[in-house]
């Protein structure tokens, strides 16, 4: 009994090290950015963690992907299946690409992605979930996903991000831009490789990344130079 007990305090003790040092982690990424600034968002108070596995919100997430998974059409798997990058909104855009500095509006994008992909990362090993085919072998995955934990959705943050930062340069196109963001983020769901909750508080949190990067004068100075074809 009481080398059960002693493993047992042992491993909690190792788990709460790794918590930590993750956490750390996590606060270190955020030190050198230009367009999100360390301690802008709040990412683990803003989202919180996700259900635990054994719980009855857990259940009814899986219960999500499934169904999606069962009723997933040929045109869905094709729409979930195509890169998210740039170029993924400039049907959109159409002509109006005409009127800016195409390449410094990719640079600019680029660098914000980078920043943000960093922050998500080192949110995702504070949270270590793990993606539904990994906890239940019906899932059936449409896409390869990036080897990285599911809560939350990276996906879901940059194409959030994406139509925000688009939104700035050719307010015009916002609520088209923000609609496709909204179905690249739920096709993660159809895909099989993330839950309902990730996609939701992915979105969130990337709509106050959003908040804070607009707002930052590296940005604003981006855009006015985007504008001056």
């Amino acid at each position: 009994m009481i080398a059960r007990n002693f493993k047992a305090l042992i491993q909690a003790a190792v788990v709460l090290l790794l918590v930590s040092l993750a956490a750390t982690a996590y606060a270190d990424t955020q030190s050198t950015r230009v367009y999100l600034p360390a301690g802008a968002v709040d990412a683990v108070a803003l989202i919180g963690p996700p259900p635990e596995i054994d719980a009855p919100e857990f259940d009814a997430e899986m219960a999500v992907v499934l169904w999606m998974q069962l009723t997933r059409t040929p045109e869905q798997v094709t729409f979930v299946q195509k890169p998210l990058n740039i170029e993924r909104f400039t049907l959109i855009l159409g002509d109006s690409l005409l009127t800016i500095n195409g390449r410094e509006l990719k640079v600019t994008i680029d660098a914000v992605i980078s920043e943000v992909r960093a922050d998500y990362d080192a949110l995702k090993a504070v949270f270590d979930y793990p993606r539904p085919f990994l906890v239940n072998l019906d899932v059936e995955p449409a896409v390869e996903p990036r080897p990285v934990a599911s809560y939350p959705s990276g996906h879901a943050i940059r194409s959030i991000i994406f139509a925000r930062l688009l939104a700035e340069v050719f307010p015009e196109h916002r609520q088209a831009l923000m609609d496709l963001a909204e179905q690249i983020g739920y096709g993660r769901v159809i895909a099989g490789v993330h839950y309902p909750l990730d996609v939701l508080n992915g979105q969130k949190l990337a709509n106050a990344y959003a908040d804070v990067i607009v707002e930052q004068p590296a940005f604003k100075q981006a855009v006015q130079n985007i504008r001056e074809k």
